[in-house]
């Protein structure tokens, strides 16, 4: 793909990544190409069917916040610091989009991804047990279920940034009841 084609591609996943997750919903096909500042045509030669560019959106998410959960377990001093990283990482990577498209899919298997996910998750909460940072109760999923919690968008009508600020400052008073921070 032409660097050019890589770019109009990045910038449509965007637009459309943000504004599902301002609206709480799918986005119109034209607000995502007016947001991504390219032509329509553009949209459809990347994205011909709604499917591709919803399935295109998600998986950028989930790849986004796999890579994030293994540089938080990567460059982390404690298993609390990696999971409050990683939980933090995933809202600012959009993982909300996932909640909101897979309802909207008609294929929304990635045994892969799920794997991948699963296999950061389970480490992430294993090392913070070993370390004393969290309960030995506290499971990969309750991780995975409240970071998907914190990252859905509020949709009343706030900008993207006001409900990530929101999120944050509820997620820290989550993490710090989680791990006795607070």
């Amino acid at each position: 793909m032409r660097a050019d084609a890589r770019r109009s591609r990045r910038r449509l996943l965007d637009a459309a990544s943000e504004l599902i997750l301002e609206t709480g919903g799918e986005p119109a096909r034209d607000a995502v190409a007016q947001r991504a500042g390219v032509g329509i045509g553009t949209m459809y030669r990347h994205f011909p069917g709604r499917q591709e560019l919803l399935r295109a959106v998600a998986l950028e998410a989930l790849d986004r916040t796999i890579e994030r959960g293994e540089a938080a377990l990567a460059e982390s001093a404690t298993g609390a610091e990696a999971i409050r990283r990683y939980m933090h990482d995933a809202v600012d990577a959009g993982l909300g989009v996932v909640n909101v498209v897979h309802a909207l899919l008609d294929d929304a298997e990635w045994p892969d991804r799920r794997r991948a996910a699963q296999g950061v998750l389970d480490r992430l909460v294993s090392t913070a047990r070993s370390d004393g940072s969290i309960d030995a109760a506290v499971t990969a999923s309750d991780v995975a279920l409240a970071t998907i919690r914190f990252s859905r968008p509020l949709a009343v009508g706030l900008d993207l940034a006001t409900e990530r600020g929101i999120a944050h400052r509820q997620l820290d008073c989550y993490l710090d009841g989680l791990t006795g921070a607070g």
